[in-house]
């Protein structure tokens, strides 16, 4: 089959063309000019939420950063010039290792902080990641997922670089790729079946640099904020499982939500439907990430699926971490290009690349089609682990490591 070179390709141009509009979107609305599309009363709002939880710590206030009630009331008092109103909802629901990685931010200004925060996170996605993807690495950082991550003030950059450095360097270097990967456990929802991963293929050292590093992470945490900082963050996380926290969340973040749980709170199925959808989503994503990881398979494919995986097993991922799916959208497309494409595959990566975007719009009326499309492309993934082998690969299952 012949292979179609990228510069030929209609959507990439338009892809391209898309790109340079949400890059003209972001330094438009970062400099206060005229909008051009979504509209922000507050900007990098998720970045305060951590930056506050920094300040509190500094200021002798830890004990706020997982109270709702107070840690709102402070951050209303710290950021009144970037707060338009009084907000009413902004809990910090990270482990303490998170406010631990975040901690040197809380000496700058937020503006100041913000801006390196944003810098060396897209800088370390570049680094490990970026690289091996050439031009390619362009549609990531200029997709609408990175837009939204950008304007969130999301960590999904970091998310990504260890996501994705970790898994490429543990066939090669498996200490340090295992411990990249712990260094993921700070957000447990994207973290939770990369373990599972690494035991399906028997990568045993990869484990041991996982389970290590979060454990000195977690343990450094202990030893810095105090045990009890962590018996605050467990009662923290039981309120979140309160249908009442749960209702709160969902009446704020819905229009943003990418879940099998959020679509079907969306249709208007009852609660206990929706957490069934909720947990079939998450047996179907533990069983193939399984079976990926268990034997021999493309390398793309197999990190295409776990990162699909992670989207339907979370009932809180929101659009802006479609940008953890953006460089196996990415490398999946490339490899189309080179070898051919599944029926229907181009027209499912170009509609997962503008979902975040567009997703948003449906979600306003309760139309959350954000999971079918990341749905459909598990299934393009899952089809590309039947075909030929890359030449990074990680090592099937028949050894112990």
């Amino acid at each position: 089959m012949t292979t179609r070179p990228a510069c030929r390709d209609p959507l990439v141009w338009a892809c391209a063309a898309l790109g340079l509009y949400n890059v003209l979107q972001g330094v438009l609305l970062f400099t206060h000019g005229p909008a051009i599309g979504f509209a922000f009363d507050v900007l990098y709002p998720d970045f305060l939420v951590f930056h506050a939880a920094a300040r509190a710590f500094f200021e002798g206030k830890l004990a706020t950063v997982y109270d709702l009630a107070a840690f709102t009331g402070y951050q209303n008092a710290l950021y009144p010039d970037h707060f338009q109103a009084t907000v009413e909802f902004r809990p910090f629901l990270y482990p303490p290792i998170w406010l631990l990685l975040i901690l040197p931010f809380g000496l700058l200004a937020a503006s100041k902080a913000y801006a390196l925060f944003a810098a060396l996170t897209a800088a370390l996605a570049t680094a490990l990641q970026g690289r091996s993807q050439g031009w390619g690495w362009l549609a990531v950082l200029t997709s609408p997922a990175a837009l939204w991550v950008v304007l969130a003030g999301q960590n999904t950059f970091l998310s990504l670089a260890l996501f994705y450095g970790g898994l490429q360097l543990v066939p090669r270097a498996p200490w340090v790729g295992g411990a990249l990967l712990g260094v993921l456990a700070y957000k447990p929802q994207i973290w939770l079946l990369v373990p599972l991963a690494l035991v399906a293929a028997r990568e045993w050292r990869a484990v041991s640099a996982m389970a290590g590093t979060a454990a000195v992470l977690a343990a450094a945490s202990a030893g810095l904020f105090g045990v009890g900082f962590w018996f605050a963050f467990l009662d923290a996380a039981r309120e979140a499982a309160t249908p009442q926290f749960a209702d709160a969340l969902f009446d704020h973040i819905h229009v943003h939500l990418t879940s099998l749980l959020g679509a079907a709170r969306m249709l208007g199925l009852p609660a206990g439907a929706a957490g069934l959808i909720q947990l079939a989503g998450t047996a179907l994503s533990a069983i193939a990430v399984w079976l990926a990881f268990r034997h021999p398979g493309d390398f793309d494919a197999r990190i295409a699926v776990l990162a699909t995986a992670t989207f339907l097993v979370s009932p809180y991922t929101l659009n802006y971490d479609l940008l953890l799916l953006m460089p196996a959208v990415v490398a999946l497309y490339a490899r189309g290009l080179q070898r051919g494409f599944l029926p229907l595959e181009r027209p499912i990566h170009v509609a997962l690349w503008l979902a975040p975007s567009f997703g948003v719009l449906l979600n306003n009326h309760n139309v959350p089609l954000m999971p079918v499309v990341i749905l459909l492309f598990g299934l393009v993934a899952w089809k590309h682990l039947k075909r030929p082998l890359s030449k990074v690969e990680l090592p099937a299952a028949a050894g112990a490591r």
